[in-house]
């Protein structure tokens, strides 16, 4: 409903776990890293808690998309079924034959699946969200399924998710022989202040915000103490909030907006009229304060929201580019800054990129004045429209132009990524050359690149012959992200490959080459067609 008001290309608060609005901050980050080091050193069980709306099954999503062509993947998110049932279910995942009702049949044909995906070379998942509601039968037969195995190793990797109680159920006695064998074990606490602003800024800007949406300091307060920081209750009461905010025709979310919000989820109106008797207790606090004649200094330092209305200031100053190590190709004949990463100075990295030194030498809070640190480098404005990407660490060093970054603490330009380092350009300053290593646990998965989207250009999708389609398979060849041999004709295999590229980066997938996929593509060329 609001999305047109807020230029927003799609509700940024859904409840849906969307794997493309993962926030990964540092719980999720190490509940991702768990998952992944389980599956990669093959230790048979991981299990996952946390509670409702923590974002376990985002997480159970985004290490699905992450998992690589080598790796047969299951995913049951309604484990309330019996023995025979689940195994059926699993059979039916993993696309082999499930029609028996005998268990003897049912775990032969997975067996035969599993030895047949080893001898490839493959990997097999079995993710069981919402664990607790499995009964004691069920568990015992998923701990079965964990000795299908060779002399060396474990054939099917199994992850368990489920909330807090699901870590009590397995502790009781009769579970203990699956509990001893779970050796990855991993808690998803709440997100803290700081995260739960970062996760509302994070989401606002993958849903097209580029500033014109804002929640206020106090309104990012009142969210946290309602939500705790758990992301679903974030999600449902920014709705509520933007959707007030709609209605009285304002872009900026203020905290008496979030209260009555939190009125609307409770059922009732009293948060929204204790609001207002805030407002009216705010306004006499003014008044008395103005007549006892304190200044109008000491009035905007408590009411911080009112001072940057009456002074018309923003969160930082707008930074400006040194140009004295610049040639005239932008920033590319520059001599980097490494002052800031003596080792002896640097200390360690916490996992979530707070430990990271100099970082505010780099970094600038505000994406306004990052995009005008942006404009200042020659060549980095390829056009009018601006691409929202959400790529890998890994792949940075395939965007060919400057663009934006999210990062832990703001925002920052990076001129060129290769696979070692990552130049960025702070602000007031030339470059600065950061380890990949370094940069990659600050760095939040998120990239603004300016470009032309040309809406007049054919898109192409399954069907489609000619030129063009060879053009654009010959272009996905040439960057390697696919084996197929250029042949005029859109088929399957070519959509799997639009789709492939569409997933590294972070667009919607659909195997369809249009305006955006097309626009990805010259960014990743050199503007070459």
């Amino acid at each position: 409903m609001f999305e047109r008001f807020f230029g927003l290309k799609e509700n940024p608060f859904n409840l849906t776990p969307d794997p493309g609005y993962l926030y990964l901050s540092g719980v999720h980050g190490e509940a991702l890293s768990h998952l992944e080091y389980g599956i990669r050193e093959k230790k048979g069980f991981v299990l996952i808690t946390g509670e409702v709306g923590a974002g376990k099954t985002t997480i159970c999503r985004t290490l699905l998309s992450r998992l690589g062509e080598d790796t047969r993947t299951a995913l049951i998110l309604n484990p309330s079924l019996s023995d025979v049932e689940l195994l059926q279910t699993i059979n039916q995942e993993f696309g082999i034959d499930y029609s028996s009702s005998s268990k003897k049949q049912l775990i032969d044909a997975l067996n035969g699946f599993l030895l047949d995906t080893r001898a490839k070379n493959q990997d097999a998942v079995l993710i069981i969200d919402e664990c607790q509601n499995l009964s004691g039968d069920v568990l015992e037969e998923i701990r079965m399924l964990s000795n299908l195995e060779t002399q060396k190793e474990k054939l099917l990797q199994i992850i368990m998710v489920g909330q807090p109680e699901l870590a009590d159920m397995l502790s009781s006695p009769p579970l203990r022989q699956i509990n001893d064998r779970i050796v990855l074990r991993y808690y998803m606490g709440h997100l803290g202040p700081d995260d739960t602003s970062e996760y509302i800024r994070h989401r606002l800007m993958i849903s097209g915000a580029h500033g014109d949406v804002r929640f206020t300091a106090n309104a990012v307060r009142r969210i946290y103490r309602y939500s705790h920081g758990l992301p679903r209750r974030i999600n449902a009461v920014c709705e509520r909030a933007m959707l007030i905010a709609y209605l009285r025709g304002r872009k900026k979310i203020t905290s008496a907006m979030v209260s009555s919000g939190i009125g609307e989820l409770k059922g009732n109106r009293e948060p929204a009229r204790r609001g207002k008797w805030a407002i009216v207790i705010t306004v006499i606090s003014l008044a008395m304060i103005m007549v006892i004649g304190i200044s109008w200094t000491s009035i905007l330092n408590v009411f911080p929201d009112a001072a940057q209305q009456v002074q018309g200031l923003s969160d930082t100053v707008k930074p400006k580019v040194s140009r004295d190590n610049m040639d005239a190709s932008g920033l590319e004949g520059a001599k980097p800054d490494h002052a800031f990463l003596d080792p002896d100075k640097a200390g360690n990295l916490d996992g979530t990129g707070r430990g990271l030194p100099g970082m505010d030498k780099w970094t600038v809070p505000n994406y306004d004045d990052a995009w005008d640190l942006l404009c200042s480098i020659p060549g980095a404005i390829r056009g009018p429209d601006r691409l929202n990407l959400h790529p890998a660490p890994t792949e940075l060093k395939a965007i060919r132009y400057p663009f934006v970054a999210r990062v832990t603490r703001g925002y920052c330009v990076v001129s060129r990524a290769d696979s070692a380092f990552v130049r960025v350009v702070g602000p007031g300053r030339a470059l600065i050359e950061i380890p990949m290593d370094r940069f990659a646990p600050v760095y939040r998965w998120n990239v603004v690149v300016s470009y032309l989207k040309d809406i007049r250009a054919e898109v192409f999708s399954q069907g489609c012959e000619g030129e063009g389609v060879y053009s654009l398979e010959a272009s996905i060849k040439a960057f390697g992200y696919t084996n197929i041999e250029p042949d005029q004709i859109y088929g399957r295999d070519t959509a799997d490959a639009v789709d492939g590229l569409q997933e590294r980066f972070g667009l919607g997938r659909d195997g369809i080459a249009g305006p955006e996929t097309l626009g990805l593509i010259r960014i990743i060329g050199g503007d070459k067609p």
